[in-house]
């Protein structure tokens, strides 16, 4: 194996121990070669706290001088709740760093880069950068765009239902596993009202592989039907309920006391307006949202052209026309007639077995033109629309 893409390997694994606890910041991996062996290595364990380099550096000591550095990210150059990276990467005496992607937050973007080429550290880029993209993806999203990633992510038959008679899930253990691994991911789950009274769901991440604090959670619920007294608001949980500009000033008021947050959203296209939605979400600092149905939700979402990727997990199962299909054609097409184009620039990224399910990721266009974005060298690097 490529002794680059080995390091790399390490990286990534490192990177993602800090998985759900970066939020709005990068997963970070660092790891230091000195003579063939690994001299230190560190990650990115929360907003606030000492980055992947820094922890990697004092980890190797002296014997990061004149040693390589591997990092799945540009090492920033801007002061923020800490120092600059690379003035510690060139303080420690480091002679080589080589890194999978280019940072494409407006403060760094080649920057990084560029700071340590003037001071004499060499660099090499574009190792397991796929990887690197897809682990810090939702990042990605929000630095080159200015908006919350958006995943859309249903558990359906062969036939496309999201029920199943006499079953509380769909979906293998396996794929619930996954499922919540992707809520660890992303910072918010969003559901519609009706699946929270129908499923009483917990929209927590207690399959992950380590203990983690619940996500925000977001219910669109037009006419503020959502407990005052739910548990999540008892324990202090981050909740946003998204309600119709008609609600109940009364009702807010009395929400709001028990601690969610109320935004009051302008009519759309058979419910509330998402693109409305999603512009909130930014003014309230949410990064990234998983949003997991149901239909109604799901459907609207398609055709408003809100998800950025979508993931299927498909049953080995039919479930026949007496159950619900995700999608709502309501009024379905008339016989003959073409149904209206949706999710036309969809593209398959991804499809993975797990047990007897299978998994298939759709990108966006915009998305599959991430990778182009930050593996040229910046300022090729431009927002994309």
């Amino acid at each position: 194996m490529n002794d680059d893409r080995h390091y790399m390997e390490r990286v990534l694994e490192l990177a993602s121990r800090g998985t759900g606890l970066t939020f709005p910041n990068p997963l970070v991996g660092a790891v230091i070669v000195a003579g063939g062996e690994i001299a230190g290595e560190g990650f990115h364990a929360g907003a606030g706290k000492p980055h992947a380099e820094i922890e990697a550096i004092a980890a190797a000591g002296e014997s990061a001088r004149g040693a390589d550095l591997y990092l799945n990210l540009e090492p920033c150059c801007h002061h923020g709740r800490t120092p600059p990276c690379t003035d510690a990467i060139v303080e420690a005496g480091i002679s080589r760093v080589i890194f999978g992607i280019f940072d494409p937050d407006e403060r760094v973007r080649g920057q990084g880069a560029r700071r340590l080429r003037e001071n004499g550290t060499e660099i090499e880029t574009g190792v397991m950068a796929r990887e690197a993209l897809e682990l810090n993806l939702p990042y990605i999203h929000r630095s080159l765009t200015g908006g919350p990633f958006v995943m859309l992510k249903l558990a359906v038959t062969l036939d496309g239902r999201i029920t199943l008679t006499g079953e509380k899930y769909i979906s293998c253990s396996d794929s619930l596993e996954c499922v919540h691994g992707l809520r660890a991911r992303l910072e918010a789950v969003a559901v519609g009202s009706g699946t929270l009274r129908a499923d009483d769901p917990s929209l927590d991440r207690r399959l992950y592989d380590r203990p983690l604090d619940p996500p925000v959670r977001i219910v669109f619920d037009s006419s503020l039907a959502f407990p005052p007294g739910h548990p999540w608001l008892e324990k202090g949980e981050r909740v946003i309920l998204c309600c119709s500009e008609a609600a109940d000033a009364a009702r807010i008021e009395e929400l709001e006391g028990a601690g969610a947050e109320v935004t009051r959203l302008p009519p759309g296209d058979g419910g509330l307006d998402l693109h409305a939605w999603r512009r909130d979400l930014s003014n309230r600092g949410i990064t990234s949202v998983l949003v997991e149905g149901g239909a109604r939700i799901a459907t609207s979402m398609m055709k408003a052209g809100i998800p950025d990727r979508l993931v299927l997990f498909h049953a080995p199962v039919i479930a026949g026309a007496g159950e619900k299909g995700w999608y709502q054609d309501d009024p379905p097409p008339a016989f003959g007639e073409d149904p209206p184009a949706v999710g036309g620039d969809l593209s398959l990224s991804y499809v993975e077995v797990i047990d007897g399910d299978v998994m298939t990721v759709y990108d966006r266009k915009h998305v599959s033109g991430y990778l182009e974005a930050v593996t040229k060298e910046p300022g090729d690097v431009h927002g994309i629309d």
